[in-house]
C-alpha cells in the first residue's frame, strides 16, 4: 500500500512544558567532559557554527503515542497490540500475543493482515509505519533551570549515588509536526486519542515521570488533510479511496465506513484537495474521529 498515495494528514503541533521537562541525552560524556554541564543534561543538537540546541526527538515523542496508543487498544481487545518482549512462538506472561514480525518473503499485504492493530499503525519488522514524528524545535531560547536530587538505597536507607544534578525545561515553546499516510479512519482516530491525552497532560515525556516531571501542553495548530479526489467536505480513509482489489487485499474498512463528515470545503493545491483545519476547529476533527477506532477493531 506504501508504493500508492491515497491521503495524507499532517499535523502541525505545539508543545509547552507544563510540569518541569527532561529529555536526557545518551550517555554522560559531555558531563565527563565538561564539570560545569549538569549530570542529567536536556538533549542538544549541534548546529554549524558550533553552538547547540535544546530540542525534543520525534523519537521521544513516537515512544509515548505508540506505548499510549497500544495500552488504549489492549484495554480494549488484548489480541490486538502485541507484546514486544515476547518474540516468535514465546508466550507472553501478561496473556498478549507474540511481537509482531514478517518473513522477508511475505507480501505488503500479507504482513499487514497478519500485524496486530497497533503494529499496522506504527509499524513492526517488515511493515513500515504509517506515522512520522519530527523533531520539536524551540521557538527562542527555552528557560532552564538545574534540580538536585539524590539515589538512596532502600536496604540501608543511606545515599546510594548522588547528589546529582538534573537539567530541566520549566518553559519554552517546541514546534514540530507529525505525518499520517495512507490510513483509515481508525488509525486516524487511534492516533488522535493518544495526542489529545499527551495535550491533555495525562501521559508525561521523558525523566522522571514519577516525580512529577515531563507533563506537557500539546495542542495541534494545524491539521491538513490531502487526498487526490474531492473529499466533498469528508475526511476520508483508505477504504474508500481504493479499489475493491486492494481494499480485499488488505483487509480495510468497507467504503462506507470510511467517511466522517466536518462540513468544511476543500481546496485545490498542485493537483491534491487539501481540507484544513486551526486551532479549536482542528481539535473538534480529531474528537470527532477518536470514536472510529473502537468501531474498527470491534
Amino acid at each position: 500500500m506504501h508504493s500508492r498515495f491515497y491521503n495524507e494528514a499532517v499535523f502541525d503541533i505545539r508543545l509547552r512544558p507544563r510540569t518541569p521537562l527532561l529529555i536526557k541525552a545518551g550517555g554522560e560524556g559531555a558531563a565527563a567532559l565538561d564539570p560545569t554541564v549538569p549530570d542529567m543534561n536536556f538533549v542538544r543538537m549541534p548546529q554549524p557554527d558550533g553552538s547547540a540546541v535544546i530540542y525534543i526527538p520525534g523519537s521521544s515523542l513516537r515512544g509515548v503515542l505508540r506505548a499510549h496508543a497500544e495500552r488504549l487498544v489492549r484495554s480494549v481487545k488484548p489480541h490486538e497490540a502485541c507484546d514486544p518482549l515476547a518474540r516468535g512462538t514465546e508466550a507472553s506472561s501478561y496473556g498478549l500475543r507474540a511481537a509482531c514480525f514478517s518473513q522477508v518473503e511475505a507480501s505488503g499485504d500479507r504482513a499487514y493482515r497478519e500485524a496486530c492493530y497497533a503494529c499496522r499503525l506504527f509499524g513492526t519488522t517488515g511493515l513500515a509505519s504509517r506515522v512520522r514524528v519530527a523533531d520539536l524545535y524551540p521557538e527562542g531560547e527555552p528557560s532552564c533551570d538545574t534540580r538536585y536530587g539524590v539515589a538512596i538505597d532502600r536496604v540501608t536507607g543511606a545515599v546510594a549515588h548522588g547528589p546529582f544534578e538534573l537539567e530541566l525545561v520549566t518553559g519554552g515553546l517546541f514546534t514540530g509536526c507529525i505525518t499520517l499516510r495512507n490510513f483509515p479512519l481508525g488509525q486516524f482516530g487511534l492516533l488522535a486519542a493518544s495526542l489529545l491525552d499527551v495535550g491533555d497532560g495525562l501521559v508525561p515525556l521523558g525523566y522522571g515521570k514519577s516525580r512529577g516531571l515531563g507533563r506537557v501542553d500539546l495542542a495541534v495548530t494545524r491539521l491538513t488533510v490531502r487526498t487526490l479526489r474531492d473529499p466533498e467536505g469528508a475526511l476520508l480513509g483508505v477504504g474508500a479511496l481504493c479499489d475493491e482489489r486492494t481494499r480485499e487485499a488488505f483487509r480495510l474498512p468497507a467504503a462506507a465506513r470510511e467517511s466522517l463528515v466536518v462540513g468544511a470545503a476543500a481546496q485545490c493545491e498542485r493537483g491534491f484537495f487539501v481540507l484544513a483545519a486551526e486551532g479549536a476547529e482542528a481539535r473538534r476533527w480529531l474528537e470527532a474521529v477518536v470514536p472510529r477506532w473502537l468501531e474498527e477493531i470491534a
